[in-house]
């Protein structure tokens, strides 16, 4: 009996030393969460929170091949391509609140330390149905913006609203391509919602009826100077027409600018200022919408604080000005609705 009770307690001894056994999720795939159901990460750190986070991260690279390819093919997209520095802006900033959106479906469902002073685990799992049904969502809402834009385009309305509803459908599918390919992987078939309009054609439809639009510039103030010369290179970049002719052109962009210059006591030399732009119909006068940047500026010699002014206000120009236009019209569209 003695022998036995010394068996039994060198055994209790050995498994005390080895520890708790590890959990099967932490190298391999968690019997409670298989793979055809759920999407999972794993982290591991020093604090409970640092191994949720890299959790987390882990599950999202799933994710970041459909991130780069959709950032690439938009890239592609504009590459060379005149009026759609603004959109391609707007279609970056709508491809990172995508993927955070579905990020947020991301729960963490197991967590474990093996011993006092050991590294914190983390599972992160992602349930595919869930998910799936939340992008399938965003598409269909995408293809029915896209629909009802169409539409708009088709109809007999002003240049500028229709110009606005054909940039709008563009935009709609061109944002589809990021959920499409994230469903894709999310859900198990590999294929997504396959798409219902031809980015050519819309696009080719967005161009024929942007390369219409004929606007004409006024400056009421220049106190930067070059202004002028500024916003023509705009619309020129955004793939519209400047006439040099006010009276021959339908639509007049008309500018102002304020400047003030001033010495720092730290012997800086500031410009700031504002650049105010309106839209205005040319026959009634009437202002479709208005606009407004804000720019700063600092050097250490005054010729090159101006240089700069000027060169932040042709950056917010050319990648924000179609942009600004296209909201006109959809301004002027709601107000004659």
């Amino acid at each position: 009996m003695k022998k036995f009770s010394g068996l039994l307690l060198l055994l209790l001894c050995v498994g005390c030393a080895q520890g708790p056994l590890n959990p099967d999720w932490i190298a391999s795939e968690p019997a409670d969460y298989p793979p055809e159901r759920y999407l999972n990460g794993r982290g591991q750190g020093e604090t409970l929170g640092l191994a949720r986070d890299r959790a987390r991260a882990d599950l999202a690279k799933v994710f970041e091949v459909a991130l780069s390819e959709s950032s690439r093919d938009h890239l592609q997209w504009q590459q060379g391509q005149a009026g759609e520095n603004g959109l391609k802006t707007s279609i970056s900033r709508d491809v990172q609140a995508q993927t955070s959106q579905v990020i947020k479906g991301v729960q963490i469902s197991r967590t474990w330390r093996g011993e006092a002073g050991g590294d914190f685990h983390a599972l992160a799992v992602l349930d595919r149905l869930q998910a799936g049904n939340r992008l399938r969502a965003e598409i269909n809402t995408l293809d029915r913006e896209t629909a009802e834009n169409i539409g708009r385009a088709r109809r007999d309305e002003p240049l500028p609203e229709k110009i606005s509803a054909a940039y709008n459908a563009l935009n709609a599918q061109l944002k589809r391509q990021h959920p499409q390919k994230m469903l894709q992987i999310v859900d198990l078939s590999g294929v997504g919602l396959p798409a219902k309009y031809r980015l050519a054609e819309l696009k080719s439809d967005f161009e024929s009826l942007l390369d219409r639009w004929q606007v004409g510039l006024r400056v009421a103030q220049d106190e930067l100077g070059g202004v002028e010369r500024l916003l023509a290179g705009g619309l020129a970049n955004a793939g519209i027409r400047h006439l040099a002719s006010e009276s021959a052109a339908e639509y007049l962009l008309q500018a102002a600018i304020d400047s003030e210059k001033f010495r720092s006591a730290d012997g800086w030399n500031w410009v700031r200022g504002t650049l105010r732009i309106s839209l205005l119909e040319t026959a009634s006068g009437n202002i479709i919408g208005s606009h407004q940047w804000s720019y700063k500026s600092a050097a250490r010699q005054a010729e090159m604080a101006e240089i700069r002014a000027r060169d932040n206000l042709a950056d917010f120009v050319a990648q924000q000005l179609l942009e600004v236009l296209v909201e006109f019209g959809d301004v002027a569209q709601k107000k004659s609705h």
